[in-house]
């Protein structure tokens, strides 16, 4: 495949949202033979009883990017309600930077020794009902086998179902979590502790012209 072939539909940037529903519903596709930049890669998903999301690797033009020859790549998080027809796709997603796996297949130098390393997210504390108040993405070690969020005293394990190393986990509570990676004999050898301290929010009472 070259990379002006247009790319196999289940990778095409133009149907996310179509190959977003798909992955939930029948998990991640096998990888092409070959991977161009003109791709839309779903990386990794996560599940909650009333939401989803699903972590894809794109490629932006790096023009005006400190005028960087090549493409940007980014991982955008694609996020879905449950409805009684099935998934939906959420009008907004967000992205954030990328290691380009293409460029460099072995990611594990980015981990520092780490079995997960966190890379990315979007948070609010103050979600509206069926909607997500965190997602969180990053990397973890080939030694991961499995990814667990506990949250209010509940843990959620599940088998990590992934395509260059990636994660994404997700959660509809605005509440202290853990996201831990473990090995195949399902010991804990990273954890991740969150959400993060979000700014805090102007008072209503004090925003108006002469408030102090």
């Amino acid at each position: 495949m070259s990379d002006t072939a247009p790319p196999p539909e289940a990778f095409d940037p133009r149907w996310m949202a179509a190959a977003g529903i798909r992955v939930l519903d029948h998990g991640l596709p096998e990888l092409p033979a070959v991977l161009t930049r003109q791709m839309a890669v779903p990386m990794a998903f996560w599940t909650t009883a009333n939401c989803a999301v699903v972590l894809f690797l794109r490629f932006r033009d790096r023009i005006d990017d400190w005028d960087e020859d090549g493409d940007l790549a980014v991982g955008t998080t694609a996020t879905f309600s449950r409805q009684p027809d099935g998934w939906a796709a959420n009008r907004w997603w967000t992205g954030s930077g990328w290691r380009d796996p293409i460029a460099e297949p072995d990611m594990s130098r980015h981990l520092g020794g780490r079995a997960i390393v966190y890379s990315g997210g979007s948070f609010t504390d103050r979600p509206s009902p069926g909607q997500l108040a965190a997602v969180v993405a990053g990397l973890v070690s080939p030694a991961v086998a499995a990814i667990a969020l506990t949250q209010e005293g509940n843990e959620d394990r599940r088998e990590l179902r992934s395509h260059f190393g990636a994660w994404v986990v997700c959660t509809e509570k605005w509440a202290p979590y853990r996201i831990d990676a473990l090995d195949e004999t399902g010991a804990v050898i990273g954890s991740i502790a969150g959400p993060p301290k979000l700014p805090a929010r102007p008072s209503t009472r004090d925003a108006g012209p002469g408030s102090h």
